[in-house]
């Protein structure tokens, strides 16, 4: 609509004269009604989501989600039998805020109540007549979900018999009793649905029933549903089949007259199908094709099942989880590919995966689901950054605050309403809010949505802005951090504000590093002799110029007593995890480091955010906690134990946590040993030049190189920061190697620092920046002059949230 004429002709009713342009004065106050008017009308209009570019776009904005299937969620919403609107409202607002902002929902079910294996109470008990407090709760869960900026995927009816659909319908049509597959047999059931497609009286019922219920207007909004913005889509079915390779026209047929009805009664809203894909074709590709090709379906959806589809062997769950997965993956990039054809976007709206040893009960952990989960959010989050077609995924199904009776195994009245239907096992499938589940699903949405997503997310305001300002600082350049440059020096220790890097390159670098090695001792100086008193003053003095502090630690082999470096047993790690026999001694160790992160406070007593970079080079084998000491479950399974102690435990909220591993040649060997996209935030490496001759330097070359790629790709997959966390070469033997070895070599990739390591005060050749007077001097000096190389006065304060 052109507003702008629309107003000018409705200006010209009001001109006594019908001069165009002449407004008179008491048509002003007409005027700004109108164009208040055109402008909610426009807000309002915007508000729908709809299809642009392949995806979805809602507010003006592109729309990718994770959302779940919330079947029951009229029911609750209702005041009559099974409502629990204090229930409701809880779960909606927990989803929230978890990143659940698209919930899929059954309108309501058909037929009479107590009958086995269908939910209830129902909606329609017979054709045309309604139970009205459940028309009463579909109204207040729109209500609240429009509150909180949710949408919903509203489906009508159903092929299965847990909500009446098909066969109640065709009951009601006179085609015999409907069988209950689990009473009757499926083979039963199926031969009895297929009547379906062709059934004309099913199928004017059905458009009555849509068009009762399109035409609705909320008792709570006063909005008529048609102008709802919080209703995402109209869905023709859950699952809508043919049933029979026969019946195949019909039900293509059936499907374009239903979404040509809908759209006649509701121009706003999107329609979709409900279907499986391929699985709901009867395996027939060409079919879901054409389906969907109908310019009435806005987007397609597939949902997929590893269980059902015997991709999951649950006698051997870890055993066929990675098939599950692939034959996942398989599936949706068959799917994406008809949508891409198509122009159209896709959702994956149904997936769902049993506990870890197939039990009903919340102790059963979440570990195979989880990464089941996560291979198919990791494909979302990928097409979203692309604005390719896979547009968001529901998950099946919430079961949030809801509990399982456990006796019996399936729903009975008075139960709670759970995510699996009255048909299958209370608990089979269902997400609670306990489930560590939960937390994945937050950290792709928050990805998925471009927020920022920490480790610790109760880190402190402060810590996430260092984080956000070291990702939006990788536009800007690359900074040079140097380890202990405050504490000591080439020749020189403790000397109050001297600096090998500020005395050779005009000043401080932007970030310092700093070791902790010793501390979990009870000692009052580290490794390499420098006070933790001392330490923590520096690092206030660094914060204070609004450069960066990250903190290594080479803790001491707890079962020797010796260094890091004593590295000849392999079962330490072990005995360090619950369990373990020196898994409470090391709870000591990690008491310490606790109360030096506490201590770090600025002049206002808060805290001072640091990269902590644990267990780092354990690719190599030099360390206790290395690739030859402990195996890669081992490892993480410790760095994860160290940080859930840190951050849970002791309430350390002032930390970004670093992973690093020493070289490594492809991204399969970084991500053995790492401990999940959940519990880092910095991903770097650590290498270093050794010799001078050409194929010393190429050796280093080649690393670099390769490392570069793999972590700053690996960064922008995951929103992770990439550094190079460890690099240089001992002595500086090559004169040029900042400008001519290094640099061409780091222009290359968005990082966001690289340090070098330190200069020992006791021992001559032991450093890898220069001091003044030594050859490379001027060659670090061109360095740091380099546009893009940056040093503590080029960068801002890493702390302002305004940044």
């Amino acid at each position: 609509m052109d507003i702008k004429k629309y107003i000018l002709d409705k200006i010209n009713l009001f001109s006594p004269l019908g001069v165009r342009g002449s407004v008179p004065f008491h048509g002003l106050g007409v005027l700004f009604l109108l164009l208040i008017t055109m402008s909610c009308f426009a807000n309002t209009t915007k508000r729908f989501a709809h299809v642009k570019d392949k995806h979805f776009v809602a507010d003006d904005k592109p729309y990718y989600f994770i959302g779940t299937n919330f079947w029951y969620g009229t029911i609750l919403g209702s005041t009559g039998e099974g409502g629990n609107r204090d229930r409701l409202i809880r779960e909606l607002d927990f989803m929230r805020a978890n990143g659940i902002n698209n919930l899929r929902v059954l309108i309501g079910a058909d037929g009479e109540n107590g009958v086995a294996s269908k939910v209830e109470p129902t909606l329609q008990i017979k054709p045309g007549v309604y139970n009205d407090t459940i028309f009463d709760g579909l109204d207040f869960l729109l209500s609240e979900m429009g509150k909180r900026d949710m949408k919903a995927v509203l489906f009508f009816t159903n092929s299965w018999e847990w909500s009446g659909g098909y066969s109640q319908y065709l009951n009601w049509a006179g085609k015999g009793k409907n069988p209950i597959p689990s009473v009757d047999g499926w083979p039963a059931y199926m031969d009895y649905v297929k009547q379906y497609a062709g059934c004309d009286e099913c199928r004017q019922m059905l458009k009555n029933h849509i068009k009762h219920v399109v035409s609705r207007t909320n008792r709570y909004t006063n909005k008529k549903y048609t102008d709802d913005p919080a209703i995402f889509s109209w869905q023709i079915g859950n699952e809508p089949r043919a049933f029979s390779d026969e019946n195949k026209p019909l039900f293509a047929a059936w499907l374009k007259d239903i979404s040509a009805y809908i759209k006649s009664l509701d121009k706003n809203h999107m329609v979709s199908i409900g279907s499986e894909g391929q699985w709901g074709c009867e395996m027939d590709m060409n079919l879901f094709e054409q389906i969907n090709a109908d310019p009435n379906i806005d987007y397609l959806t597939m949902h997929i099942w590893p269980k059902n589809w015997s991709w999951l062997d649950v006698k051997n769950m870890s055993g066929t989880l990675q098939n599950s997965i692939d034959k996942t993956a398989e599936y949706m990039n068959n799917h994406m590919a008809v949508a891409r054809k198509l122009s159209k976007p896709i959702v994956l709206e149904e997936f769902g995966f049993p506990r870890d040893h197939h039990q009903y009960t919340l102790t059963d952990s979440t570990a195979l689901r989880d990464k089941y989960y996560s291979a198919a959010f990791e494909k979302t989050l990928k097409s979203s950054k692309e604005k390719d077609v896979l547009a968001g995924c529901n998950f099946w199904a919430w079961g949030g605050f809801g509990r399982p009776s456990g006796n019996p195994v399936f729903w009975e009245k008075g139960d709670d309403y759970l995510g699996d239907p009255a048909q299958e096992e209370q608990g089979l499938n269902s997400v609670f809010d306990t489930d560590a589940t939960v937390k994945i699903i937050k950290n792709y949405s928050d990805r998925i949505n471009g927020k920022v997503t920490l480790v610790d997310e109760n880190a402190t305001a402060k810590t996430r802005a260092l984080f956000v300002n070291m990702k939006n600082n990788l536009d800007k350049g690359i900074m040079i951090a140097h380890q202990d440059d405050a504490a000591y020096g080439h020749d020189w220790y403790n000397v109050e504000g001297r600096s090998d890097v500020k005395e050779t390159a005009g000043n401080y670098p932007a970030v310092f590093g700093w070791e902790l090695g010793h501390i979990e001792i009870g000692a009052e100086y580290n490794l390499d002799s420098v006070y933790f008193s001392n330490m923590k003053r520096l690092i206030r003095k660094v914060y204070e110029r609004g450069g960066i502090n990250t903190i290594s630690w080479h803790g001491d082999n707890i079962a020797t007593g010796k260094t890091a470096w004593d590295c000849a047993q392999d079962t330490v790690v072990k005995s360090i995890l619950p369990g373990g026999s020196n898994h409470s001694k090391f709870l000591v160790y990690l008491d310490r480091l606790a109360a030096f992160f506490h201590d770090l406070k600025d002049k206002n007593s808060e805290p001072i955010p640091v990269i902590f970079r644990m267990f780092h080079e354990h690719t190599g084998s030099w360390f206790w906690w290395g690739a030859k000491q402990c195996t890669p479950d081992e490892y993480n399974e410790l760095y994860r134990m160290t940080v859930k102690y840190l951050r849970d435990t002791k309430q350390i909220h002032n930390l970004l946590y670093a992973f690093s591993p020493a070289d490594v040649a492809t991204e399969q060997e970084y991500i053995e040993r790492y401990p999940g996209d959940e519990w880092v935030d910095i991903v770097g490496f650590d290498t270093y030049a050794y010799g001078t001759e050409a194929k010393d330097i190429d050796l280093y070359k080649q690393k670099m190189t390769v490392g570069l790629s793999i972590v700053t790709k690996y960064a922008t997959q995951t929103s992770k920061i990439p550094i190079m966390a460890e690099t240089g070469m001992e002595g500086i033997k090559v004169t040029d190697y900042f400008t001519k070895v290094l640099l061409p070599i780091i222009q290359s990739y968005k990082i966001s620092y690289v340090l070098f390591w330190r200069n020992a005060f006791n021992n001559p050749n032991h450093f890898y920046v220069p001091y003044v007077g030594h050859a490379s001097a001027a060659d670090f000096k061109k360095l740091t002059e380099t546009p893009g190389i940056l040093l503590n006065k080029e960068i801002s304060s890493m702390y302002s949230s305004e940044q």
